[in-house]
């Protein structure tokens, strides 16, 4: 078996990458470290930093638990602007079938998908995908499945609501496809959000297996 490509993110503006190690006391020092650096050691501050660190703490290990290979958190957009998003990459091993055509991928993909519908059949399985949001469109060397939702926060005085927009692309020359997530917290501007989230998954660009390492290590520079 040939090893996966990694995919480089072009993310526009200022993000910050986070380890994904399996310590969380590791996770949660270079949490701790980041929030100190960027909110600094103020006394009429403490609280910020603690919900900041409790939040961008679970995220990353949530992401870690779920198998992610990179996750960013950003800082702020071209211009200025903090625009409160994460993108998280992942290798879900799913029974996609032994062919590397991305149509074919992608109807596997979607059988895969429906699956989770209840009451969807098999022959129903790309109406369900539409009908829970799901667009395809292609990038250069194979496919990309968007899906996009909005979640409710569980205490509306605790959180703000977040659209999440997953994206599934078919992997060039094998039977696999990438998960790339992202959140954010502009849920009202989730339709300017998701045209950003396009263009980024648009202009990814696979590495090959032997450049790995150094990618990670230029993701974390």
């Amino acid at each position: 078996m040939t090893r996966s490509p990694a995919l480089r993110l072009s993310l526009p503006g200022q993000w910050q990458a986070f380890a994904l190690p399996p310590d969380d006391e590791a996770i949660a020092a270079e949490v701790a470290s980041f929030v100190r650096d960027r909110f600094g050691r103020r006394d009429d501050q403490a609280t910020q930093r603690a919900q900041q660190r409790a939040r961008l703490g679970e995220a990353v290990r949530r992401a870690r638990d779920a198998g992610a290979t990179q996750f960013h958190f950003s800082l702020r957009a071209p211009g200025g602007l903090a625009f409160a998003s994460t993108v998280a990459e992942y290798r879900p091993r799913l029974p996609l079938g032994e062919s590397t055509d991305p149509a074919a991928l992608a109807d596997a993909l979607v059988r895969v998908l429906a699956s989770e519908v209840d009451g969807a059949t098999p022959d129903q399985r790309w109406e369900a995908f539409e009908i829970a949001g799901g667009v395809v469109f292609e990038r250069d060397g194979g496919l990309v499945l968007r899906r996009d939702r909005r979640t409710e926060p569980a205490d509306a005085s605790d959180d703000i609501p977040m659209v999440v927009v997953d994206y599934w692309l078919t992997e060039p020359g094998h039977n696999r496809v990438v998960l790339v997530s992202f959140t954010t917290a502009l849920a009202e501007l989730g339709p300017l959000m998701i045209e950003l989230f396009d263009a980024i998954v648009g202009t990814a660009v696979w590495v090959a297996a032997d450049d790995v390492a150094a990618l990670r290590a230029e993701l974390r520079t």
